[in-house]
């Protein structure tokens, strides 16, 4: 149990990374650069050897880790939360659809070429990701609705990695559920949740005075 309760807050604390990186942009124009190369990382990470490899190393989901804590805080409700919960349920359509996944799974191969030709970042890969996302996973009547700044939100550099994001959410949401999470563990465990990630955090923490 708590090898899978460390597993599946791992890759809670990936879409809660996603999620926050998008509520950071959308509403102040500025995310956290390093947080965000990790998320788009992960959208590559098809075939790992083992769960941190997905973000570059368990230090990769440091903001994430410190946003999910925050999140399960009683005293607030943030808009993560319900970013959170909508890319569950539009992952949980996708796997009910053969057919998408497998356009999915194409694109982002394809896409994944791209990024040894330019870089993780460049805006051609960006905006390549955001267009998987927009022509696929957009498709449902279910939609997620970004809150924030309507001239951030207008720029369409700052939309495409928004869209690029919530892939990524997405891509840690199939992780989230092969590590055996469910929404009942949101519900009945979120201290254990928590106390995980604040674990998890200091393993961290005493990795980076160790190196």
């Amino acid at each position: 149990m708590q090898d899978k309760l460390y597993k599946t807050t791992i890759a809670l604390a990936g879409i809660v990374q996603a999620v926050s990186l998008v509520r950071a942009l959308a509403q102040t124009g500025k995310l956290d650069e390093e947080a965000y190369q990790v998320s788009i990382y992960s959208i590559f990470q098809t075939d790992p050897k083992d769960l941190s490899e997905i973000y570059n190393g368990i230090s990769g989901i440091k903001y994430g880790l410190e946003q999910l804590i925050q999140i399960f805080d009683p005293a607030i409700t943030p808009i993560q939360s319900r970013y959170m919960l909508s890319i569950m349920r539009l992952q949980k359509k996708i796997t009910l659809s053969p057919k998408m996944l497998d356009s999915l799974t194409q694109r982002i191969a394809t896409a994944k070429k791209q990024v040894s030709y330019f870089s993780l970042l460049h805006p051609t890969v960006i905006s390549n990701l955001a267009d998987i996302y927009l022509s696929t996973i957009s498709q449902f009547k279910f939609r997620i609705i970004i809150w924030g700044s309507k001239r951030i939100l207008s720029a369409p550099e700052n939309m495409e990695k928004i869209r690029a994001l919530l892939l990524a959410g997405v891509r840690s949401s199939v992780l989230w559920r092969q590590m055996g999470g469910s929404r009942l563990q949101l519900l009945f465990f979120r201290a254990k949740i928590k106390a995980t990630a604040e674990q998890i955090l200091a393993e961290i923490a005493k990795q980076n005075i160790n190196s």
